[in-house]
Parts: C-alpha cells; sequence; structure tokens
C-alpha cells in the first residue's frame, strides 16, 4: 500500500473514527489505520503490532476492532497480502528485538 493510499483510507475513516472520548490516543489516527491495515494483510495479531507501535495490547486489539468495523461500514476490504517469506521473517525479527529489550512493556520469557 502506497503513502498515498494510506492517506486517502485514513481520509475516508476519520469522520467516522476520529473521536476524541476520554484520554488522547497514544497513537495518530493514521498509526491506527497502518496498523489494522498490517493486522489485514499480513495476519499479525494484536500483540505483535502493540510492540511494534508502543502502544499496549488491549488498546491495540480495541484499535484493531474499531477499525475493521469502520472498515465494514465503508465497504473496504482489506485483502490479504501474498507476502515474501524475507519480509516476515524480518518483521518477526523486528518484533522478538523489541519485546526481549529491557524496557519493554510486555512481559517475555527472553
Amino acid at each position: 500500500m502506497s503513502q498515498r493510499q494510506l492517506s486517502k483510507l485514513t481520509e475516508t475513516l476519520a469522520p467516522d473514527g476520529d473521536t476524541q472520548r476520554g484520554r488522547p490516543p497514544r497513537l495518530s489516527f493514521r498509526e491506527q489505520v497502518l496498523a489494522t491495515v498490517l493486522h489485514l494483510r499480513v495476519a499479525l495479531a494484536a500483540e505483535p503490532l502493540a510492540v511494534l507501535f508502543g502502544s499496549s495490547r488491549t488498546a491495540m486489539h480495541r484499535t484493531l476492532l474499531k477499525n475493521r468495523r469502520l472498515l465494514q461500514i465503508h465497504s473496504i476490504a482489506i485483502p490479504p497480502a501474498t507476502t515474501p517469506p524475507a519480509a516476515l521473517t524480518a518483521l518477526q525479527a523486528r518484533v522478538l528485538a523489541l519485546t526481549c529489550e529491557p524496557n519493554s512493556k510486555i512481559k517475555t520469557t527472553c
């Protein structure tokens, strides 16, 4: 997905999804949309996305649910990608490196 496509998708979803209630979100709405696209394109779960975006797993899960509903309301489908194994391997290595850092928010067995 190009930057332009992501911007257009964010603009389409923003009127319904970029609402402020309670504490301000840690991630911008554009970052939330990007996380949702990654979730749908490469089947990343909430926990690795939370690590990548510096968010909590719970907040990421809520973000994914909200944005999936918005996509459905707007009849927008994000198909799964046929991702080269090297890209997924690099992404998995990044998540693992972030979760094994001493200041990581998510406790692991590293």
